[in-house]
């Protein structure tokens, strides 16, 4: 078997099954990314911590979860993936069942953070197995697995919250970690019993880059903790950017990433390939992904807070005024999969995407507190639209412009510097948001801080899309789209590895 074809072997049940086992561990990794917000009050209540232990339920399992996710794409090209992705699961499921059984709140905080480390696995290696699963005969296939994966990832976004609000009212705070069991054992059974597992074809020659990943699992958990010190930061608790800890860990960070830079070059097997990086299409793709993350994330943050604290709406209503988001999400994801199916191109759909944010979030500046609810409905349906791109399409982009070889590398780098963009949108809007009081912002404050930063990381987001070369992606019948080379001369077909 070719690497472009290495599940060839699959029926189409078994097929499927395995697909919905992948979506399923990508839901689980998403979800309890935010399953535990609705049930931080009574958490502390019963098992303790205020203050600061409050804030590191959350931020324990977004550092372990994101500084795993490049390990766990690179040692996937490496070694393969199935084996990895078993053991990911098998740790999350673990944390889970930890967490469930916590006694303290710092047992419960070590748990998240266990929960994290598995869940790095789920979303990064289901991505790529799914691009594995469906090569460049199967592209119709591909697209609407991503956008199955896209709606998994809205779902476990909104679900998060509202599942973990039923479970801790009517059946205990416990059972939202104890639902994963259930879930991710049959996900666990489905992929040892009909995935077989593949090796790369050259095995690495080389010792184990032991350095390269110290250095940056330590860089990013430094960075991100910075990050989220700053967005977690309230006007009880204010903090800036120069504040000791925070100014301490973000340039701790960044030097150590740094330092990583000449140890990567001299590895014989790197963790973080640079060469990457002199790919300018895939430098670009993964800025546009930060950027686009900056910029859509501070409206899904402050606009239910805008709908309750300035225009008086219950929190049921203000959770259905933010669904024209959400479905524009979702919409804008698979109008994405089929303008890409279609045309065979990427690069002028993910434009399109960042110029529809940058515009949907303009519109915030005209905000205030008569402004009428379906033009603010309006707003957030383009925004959703924007965004829904960004979802599926930067992967697919990424994981086009490198050799099959680093896929699972290339993978995790897209869905990190997403991660990073969110932590470091929310450490943006605190920053923005922090000359008022937290209890009672105004809609001036909403919608000037919705819509600058949309607008600034939307122009940014647009500026590194046009710095990328144009990808051609396998059409519907199978055949990689052309484009001319710089003299126009004649069609030359798509660079690097397999294509979607």
């Amino acid at each position: 078997m070719t690497a472009a074809d290495a599940y060839g072997e699959l029926t189409p049940r078994r097929r499927t099954l395995v697909t919905f086992a992948l979506l399923g561990c990508a839901f689980l990794a998403m979800l309890d990314g935010t399953v535990v917000g609705t049930a931080l009050p009574r958490i502390v209540e019963q098992v303790g911590g205020r203050g600061s232990w409050y804030v590191w339920l959350v931020t324990a399992y977004l550092l372990t979860s994101s500084v795993s996710v490049p390990v766990y794409g690179r040692f996937s090209d490496l070694y393969g993936r199935r084996t990895l992705l078993l053991g990911g699961l098998s740790v999350f499921l673990a944390g889970s069942l930890a967490c469930g059984l916590a006694g303290s709140i710092e047992t419960l905080i070590v748990s998240r953070a266990v929960q994290g480390v598995g869940a790095g696995a789920l979303l990064t290696l289901g991505m790529a197995l799914i691009r594995d699963l469906y090569p460049p005969g199967r592209a119709q296939g591909l697209i609407r697995m991503q956008t199955m994966l896209a709606t998994m990832m809205v779902l476990g976004m909104v679900g998060g919250p509202i599942v973990g609000g039923l479970l801790t009212d009517h059946a205990g705070w416990r059972w939202a970690f104890w639902l994963n069991l259930p879930i991710g054992l049959t996900a666990a059974a489905v992929l040892v019993l009909a995935l077989p597992g593949h090796r790369p074809a050259t095995a690495p020659s080389g010792r184990l880059d032991v350095a390269g990943i110290l250095l940056l699992t330590a860089g990013l958990a430094l960075v991100l903790t910075g990050l989220s010190l700053k967005g977690n930061a309230t006007p009880a608790e204010p903090r800036s950017w120069t504040d000791p800890p925070i100014a301490g860990a973000l340039l701790g960070g960044l030097a150590l990433l740094a330092l990583l830079v000449p140890v990567e070059r001299r590895a014989a097997v790197p963790v973080l390939p640079l060469r990457l990086f002199r790919d300018r299409t895939y430098t670009a793709l993964l800025s546009a992904g930060f950027f686009f993350q900056v910029a859509a994330l501070p409206v899904g943050i402050l606009l239910p807070l805008y709908f309750q604290r300035v225009r008086g709406e219950s929190a049921t209503v203000s959770g259905l005024l933010v669904l024209p988001l959400l479905i524009g999400m979702t919409l804008g994801n698979r109008l994405t999969a089929a303008a890409v199916l279609r045309s065979g191109h990427v690069r002028p759909v993910l434009l399109t995407g960042a110029g529809l944010l940058t515009a949907g979030t303009a519109a915030f500046f005209t905000l205030d507190a008569a402004t009428p609810l379906a033009l603010t409905c309006g707003w957030l349906l383009l925004v959703g639209l924007g965004t829904g791109p960004a979802m599926g399409g930067i992967t697919i982009a990424t994981q086009n412009c490198v050799p099959h070889a680093d896929m699972g590398t290339a993978t995790a780098g897209s869905a990190l510097t997403k991660q990073i963009g969110g932590a470091f949108g929310l450490a943006f809007v605190q920053s923005l948001m922090s000359g008022h009081a937290a209890a009672a912002p105004t809609a001036s404050a909403t919608g000037s801080t919705v819509a600058w930063g949309g607008t600034v990381a939307g122009l940014l987001t647009l500026a590194a899309l046009l710095f990328m070369r144009d990808l051609p992606i396998p059409t519907a019948g199978g055949q990689p789209a052309t484009r001319r080379d710089p003299a126009g001369a004649r069609p030359s077909p798509a660079r690097g590895g397999p294509a979607v």
